[in-house]
């Protein structure tokens, strides 16, 4: 698969397509601070999905896939997670 064919699966404001280094440390000191099943509503949050349910996926594979979520989408989801604790 190219960039361009990876690319078709997710938003174009997505961090896998936009974000520079820092971003990426950012978005990843963001999710290592959510405990595991804050980290699964996120990934449902923003859309992504895997076939079966969230809660049955290893929080490496959340981490893994959380850079194909649409940046606006991210941040706002992210904020009513933390803001809810």
């Amino acid at each position: 698969m190219t960039h361009d064919d990876h690319s078709d699966f997710h938003s174009m404001n997505a961090f896998c397509s936009n974000a520079g280094h820092e971003e990426y440390a950012h978005l990843y000191r963001l999710t290592d601070i959510l405990a595991d099943t804050e980290l699964q509503k996120l990934i449902d949050a923003v859309g992504i999905s895997f076939g079966k349910p969230t809660k049955d996926i290893d929080r490496d594979t959340l981490e893994g896939v959380i850079d194909e979520a649409n940046r606006e989408v991210f941040y706002k989801e992210y904020h009513k997670i933390v803001d809810a604790r």
